[in-house]
């Protein structure tokens, strides 16, 4: 396992561990007594956000990989 394959499993738990956090944040009463409101419809839109953009730079860094290979 070199760098790059540590680096992208890293990225796809940090990806999931967003979605499912923003799941609970929408759906249960999980820290519903410290955030409520806006404040928790911004952090779910930011983690959200995070999750995508995490995602976008791990694609584009698989392309890269590709590309750089000679065949």
């Amino acid at each position: 396992m070199n760098l790059n394959s540590i680096n992208a499993i890293f990225t796809g738990f940090v990806i999931v561990l967003c979605v499912v956090f923003s799941y609970f944040l929408l759906f249960t009463d999980l820290m519903i007594d410290t955030m409520h409101g806006t404040k928790r419809t911004v952090f779910v839109i930011v983690l959200l956000s995070y999750g995508a953009f995490r995602g976008y730079r791990l694609i584009r860094s698989f392309k890269e990989g590709k590309e750089s290979k000679p065949e």
